[in-house]
């Protein structure tokens, strides 16, 4: 029989997930539940940065040879990031 005291009202509870006087969690799972839950809400609700914000305009331009400079450097950058991967992909097999 685990036997847990809850962290906020110091309560001791037995087998249960919540606190039976306050209801908080006292079970590690819950607890990790409720923690990952918060972090998502933070990260949904986290405003964007000013390079986001940038890019979004650009990608949404009124204007079409900005959009297409847009495009272009987009795709340069995806083709440094794939090289880059297969770079670090043969050094890891390189070892091994």
């Amino acid at each position: 029989m685990i036997e847990r005291k809850c962290l906020s009202c110091g309560t001791w509870n037995k087998e249960e997930d919540h606190c039976s006087k306050c209801g908080n969690p006292i079970s590690p799972k819950e607890i990790i539940k409720v923690e990952t839950k918060k972090k998502k809400l933070e990260e949904a609700n986290k405003p964007k940065g000013k390079f986001e914000l940038f890019t979004e305009r650009m990608k949404n331009h009124k204007y079409f040879l900005i959009r297409v400079f847009y495009k272009i450097g987009y795709s340069i950058g995806m083709v440094f990031a794939a090289l880059g991967g297969f770079f670090a992909w043969m050094v890891a097999m390189a070892n091994g």
